[in-house]
């Protein structure tokens, strides 16, 4: 083999080797996802006579007052011993990215909201037991209050593995990572009652605060009405009142929130040290029939300033060109070392 074949190779195999694959891997197909794998247990709603719409895998229930149902839920185990699960009713929350969840336990009801789910709707037992390889049933009893609700209300029924105790450490007892599904389950006295409308929106508060480690101020934007919302476009600014200048500033799009319940919108200061001073803050949301604008001016103390810079845990993100200019040197730098290898073999063979 000469020394150009050679250097030739070598070139397009370090290029290959240093080239990022966008291709992914996955496992054999069998109808079950990866994360059902790690479960090793799956979940069923049983929809009743009464489910409005028989197309859709969770409750959709039309249910009258002062009535009394049980719902089923069926849990397959996959697992080659006996499981037990907890099951919970959630109230519908909404969440930061602008998602509908079922698993913010801590949240309490908003004050608009006249009937919660967990009003209405209570697992017969919080925990259930089902055998290796086996079906087992999560019961919901339901008791629609005599009084009448208008609207929907929205919640889900949250079935997970019950933590065991996996090992003593010096603070106590840790726990397992445990899975867990949740099905929506959605009420109305009247079939016909829209599950989406854009009726109103309402800032609350807005207050800075440390999410996460991050610098943020979060906006309270209530929806008063028992329906939920989609298809939101976001816009907010924090704009500081000395110089008229943007601080920081977020969009999003898409966001969805649930009825009766706070949508946490938050402005992310960034990098940036926050400054004690007066600040205004700017919203909007738009659906598709209509919109909402927010101003609210708000005041950072000195104190709270420090507090919000010393408590931020500051992430370096690399941008996506810095990345490719990486790859660009390292291309550049092969090409650099195989030509001065191939230079040293073209010295031997000339000797």
């Amino acid at each position: 083999m000469t020394s150009k074949k050679l250097s030739t190779i070598l070139l397009i195999s370090c290029l290959f080797m240093l080239w990022p694959s966008n291709k992914s891997y996955a496992a054999e197909s069998s109808g079950v996802t990866e994360t059902q794998k790690q479960a090793k247990f799956t979940v069923q709603a049983v929809l009743p006579e009464n489910q409005i719409n028989d197309r859709i895998s969770y409750y959709h229930l039309l249910v009258q007052p002062n009535e009394r149902q049980t719902l089923k839920v069926k849990i397959f185990n996959n697992a080659a011993e006996k499981q037990s699960y907890k099951v919970e009713v959630i109230p519908a929350a909404t969440n930061k990215n602008g998602l509908i969840t079922y698993d913010e336990r801590e949240k309490w009801p908003d004050v608009s909201m006249k009937v919660a789910i967990t009003d209405i709707a209570k697992p017969k037992e919080t925990e259930v037991t089902v055998a290796a390889n086996s079906e087992g049933v999560a019961e919901i009893e339901l008791a629609v209050p005599q009084e009448t609700f208008p609207g929907i209300v929205l919640g889900g029924i949250r079935i997970a593995q019950k933590a065991v105790e996996e090992g003593s450490t010096e603070s106590g007892m840790s726990l397992n990572n445990t899975y867990g599904y949740a099905i929506g389950l959605m009420l109305t006295e009247k079939a016909d009652n829209p599950v989406y409308g854009e009726t109103e929106l309402e800032l609350v508060k807005v207050s800075p605060a440390i999410d996460y480690g991050s610098k943020v101020l979060e906006a309270a934007i209530r929806n008063p009405n028992p329906e939920a919302m989609q298809e939101l476009t976001v816009y907010g600014e924090i704009i500081a009142k000395g110089n008229g200048n943007t601080v920081a500033e977020m969009n999003m799009e898409k966001v969805k929130i649930a009825p009766n319940s706070i949508f946490p919108l938050q402005v992310d200061w960034g990098m940036q040290e926050v400054a004690a001073g007066d600040y205004t803050f700017k919203g909007k949301i738009a659906g598709k029939t209509n919109e909402w604008s927010f101003e609210e001016d708000f005041t950072i103390t000195q104190e709270k300033a420090q507090e919000m810079n010393q408590e931020t845990s500051f992430k370096v993100f690399v941008p996506d060109w810095w990345m490719w200019l990486f790859y660009l040197s390292g291309a550049v730098s092969i090409m650099v070392f195989v030509l001065l290898i191939s230079r040293c073999l073209r010295r031997k063979e000339a000797k």
